[in-house]
């Protein structure tokens, strides 16, 4: 009876939502959705429809053959985890949010102070490219006074002392010294160039023995790792008898030191008895008990 009442509801319900299926049609008909946000809404929610019909008609189905409903509890379950994995997400975007305005703010405060340090950054540089442009005027003004008063003074000194200026040098002297010093030039050009030759062939030997040396390094190291290769493979395949005699080793120590404690300890113990036999005369010695004994040896006086 409760099966029955329980997939009357369900049919009822499922008739309601038909129903509400057509209604939404015909309003869709004359209303479009304008923005993303309406039309996502729109679409969760034709497909929750479609997701509880078939929930309903599953459970109805289950009922009418087993008189169960395990696809509505099922359905219950998932729809409680949708709910809470959707809660997790929307903490999780508060979260990003908030972080995302924190740094934003961060972000602003920094932009902020570099503006005022770049602002006090070019009003120092205006301040120093003044200050050049007024020592350079300082120094161009005072280099003309100086000049000027250099010239004044030579002129002072001409005339106080009638001395004539030096006359101007001939035009051989001035050719002489001029093929002298293009002749110095020449042989410092080629001095400079015979010791550039030189080191670009010394530079080029050198690399050259440099390479060799690594590659006889290199074919050293190569070997040498050949070697060990050749020597890792040998002990990996001599490792279970190298294990097994050195196990053996240290069986054969450990016995032999276990019968060298025996046999040391049966010698003492035959030792021991060997003694109280013959102090008490019994068994093989028994004829010590009528063997005269010796006069025991008195102390010098």
């Amino acid at each position: 009876m409760d099966a029955l009442l329980f997939a009357l509801v369900l049919e009822v319900a499922l008739l309601q939502l038909r129903i509400q299926e057509g209604s939404t049609e015909l309003r869709s008909r004359y209303w479009k959705c304008a923005r993303k946000n309406e039309k996502a809404q729109y679409n969760k929610l034709v497909a929750d429809r479609v997701m509880v019909g078939d929930v309903i008609r599953k459970s109805l189905v289950e009922v009418a053959e087993l008189g169960q409903w395990n696809a509505l509890r099922r359905a219950a379950q998932t729809q409680e985890g949708r709910a809470r994995a959707a809660a997790a997400l929307r903490l999780t975007d508060e979260t990003l949010t908030q972080t995302q305005k924190s740094v934003v703010e961060n972000l602003q405060l920094k932009r902020n102070e570099w503006a005022l340090e770049l602002c006090k950054g070019d009003h120092q540089v205006a301040v120093l490219r003044d200050k050049l442009k007024d020592d350079l005027l300082n120094a161009g003004t005072r280099l003309r006074y100086a000049e000027r008063w250099l010239g004044a003074r030579a002129e002072a000194l001409e005339l106080r002392y009638q001395w004539a200026g030096a006359t101007a040098p001939r035009v051989d002297h001035e050719a002489r010294v001029h093929q002298e010093l293009v002749k110095s030039f020449e042989l410092q050009i080629k001095e400079r160039e015979a010791s550039l030759e030189y080191w670009r062939v010394r530079y080029s030997d050198d690399t050259a023995q440099i390479n060799e040396r690594l590659a006889n390094v290199r074919d050293l190291y190569m070997e040498a790792i050949k070697r060990r290769e050749n020597l890792q493979s040998l002990y990996d395949l001599h490792e279970g008898e190298m294990r097994g005699w050195l196990t053996f080793k240290r069986e054969r120590a450990a016995r032999l030191a276990r019968e060298a404690r025996l046999r040391a300890a049966a010698t003492r113990l035959q030792a021991w008895w060997r003694g109280v036999m013959v102090r008490a005369a019994f068994g093989q010695y028994k004829y010590l008990r009528h063997a005269k004994k010796l006069p025991a040896k008195g102390k010098k006086k």
